[in-house]
């Protein structure tokens, strides 16, 4: 009888394993969906004292630059997307549904800033709709780094309510648009930077 209530408190401990075991993958997996959350919620944070600049274009009109980085902005805005070891550049954008005219102008802006990065450091560029997973790689350094750097489209229907352009490190930049129109504008004159023409 003792071998019997033996093994019965074997498979017992078994069962308690298994769900030892059950709980503990499952609390794991709830841990990373947390971090990844967290991450994404985060890839676009703010650390640092901005310096501001006001650049006049060609046309008479002016886009504000403000870098969280120490140094020339336009310099550091060039050197990140023309340095040797990049080799991917990101631009992130989110288009709004359907086929509206906003389209065209945020389609124009990531043409242009295809074309400045293309005919310098030729660079593979992926110009991809905004998703949490890019915010998730953004907040690990898959993406928004030294080799990877990525330009943020923060357009009016992704929160943008002014019109700059901020490099937060340097591996990301954001545009940021309140009005699609001036999409053009703010990319048209990064497109120069890169190029060095301003």
């Amino acid at each position: 009888m003792a071998k019997r209530k033996s093994k019965k408190g074997q498979k017992i401990s078994k069962k308690t394993l298994n769900i030892v075991i059950l709980l503990a993958v499952i609390g794991v997996a709830m841990a990373s969906l947390f971090y990844i959350n967290y991450l994404g919620n985060h890839a676009f944070d703010i650390t640092g004292t901005p310096t501001t600049i006001v650049y006049n274009t060609d046309n008479n009109q002016s886009v504000k630059v403000v870098s969280y980085l120490e140094g020339d902005p336009l310099i550091i805005m060039r050197n990140m997307f023309t340095e040797d070891e990049v080799s991917n550049v990101y631009l992130l954008f989110k288009a709004m549904p359907g086929s509206v005219p906003e389209n065209s102008n945020l389609v124009r802006g990531v043409a242009s800033i295809s074309e400045g990065v293309g005919r310098t450091k030729g660079a593979i560029i992926h110009a991809r709709e905004l998703t949490p997973w890019h915010k998730y790689m953004i907040g690990i350094k898959l993406i928004g780094s030294a080799s990877k750097p990525v330009i943020y489209m923060k357009t009016p229907n992704l929160n943008g309510v002014d019109n700059r352009i901020v490099i937060l490190n340097e591996g990301v930049m954001n545009i940021e648009n309140n009005n699609f129109e001036d999409v053009v504008l703010t990319s048209d004159f990064v497109r120069t930077v890169i190029l060095g023409a301003y």
